[in-house]
């Protein structure tokens, strides 16, 4: 499994494309970044984040698209993503993923608008007793386990508000992609992936973040 360290932390997610680079290779990964219209951070709802996330790992979406990890942010989605037959595009995938998340964004937000309520993580939990805790840690640590986002206490959480639904646009038209070349590469974009939601101060480790994940 890996292990992450916290210092230093890299910019990354620039748009880098190679010469010649082939999407439609089943070797090659790219590091993917989606990012909201004006940066509004939608998916603080966790009815959102849910549905969006179970569209990215839906099986139809898995057939097509090689995803090697993910972590979704209040404000965008990185993920790591190839193609699994040299006969898919991996652009074109992305655009059916950014497709279906709308439609689900449409459907969330007509719901939020009219009940005026947005799904929100608790602003505090129960403490488990120390045994139970103690046999959570250790398959949380080893990513064999993940948190529901409903007893996760998450903190500086972004305060939605049910107006920023109004908009009809989920995701900017431009999204950003680093073209992964070599095992340092790979290594450095899954640190990237991990600690953001540490780096935005939501949880004190990377595994305490119930929206990451990473598939073999």
């Amino acid at each position: 499994m890996p292990q992450f360290s916290c210092f230093p932390f890299r910019r990354r997610y620039d748009s880098l494309r190679l010469l010649g680079y082939d999407y439609n290779s089943i070797h090659q990964l790219c590091a993917i970044s989606l990012v909201t219209e004006l940066r509004r951070p939608v998916f603080a709802d966790l009815i959102l984040a849910k549905a969006v996330l179970a569209d990215l790992l839906s099986e139809q979406n898995l057939d097509s698209m090689r995803v090697r990890a993910f972590t979704l942010m209040p404000d965008h989605l990185h993920f790591l993503a190839g193609v699994r037959e040299p006969e898919v595009y991996l652009p074109t995938l992305i655009g059916r993923l950014k497709s279906c998340t709308t439609q689900r964004y449409w459907k969330r937000s007509r719901e939020v608008v009219e009940s005026g309520r947005i799904c929100l993580p608790p602003a505090s939990v129960s403490r488990t007793d120390s045994k139970e805790a103690r046999r959570l840690l250790t398959p949380l640590m080893e990513w064999r386990a993940t948190l529901r986002p409903e007893v996760v206490e998450l903190n500086n959480w972004p305060r939605l508000k049910p107006g920023q639904f109004l908009r009809k646009r989920l995701w900017q038209t431009r999204l950003f992609d680093h073209v992964i070349r070599n095992e340092t590469d790979l290594r450095e974009n899954l640190e990237y992936i991990a600690m953001n939601p540490v780096r935005a101060g939501y949880v004190t480790r990377p595994q305490f973040y119930p929206f990451t994940g990473f598939l073999l």
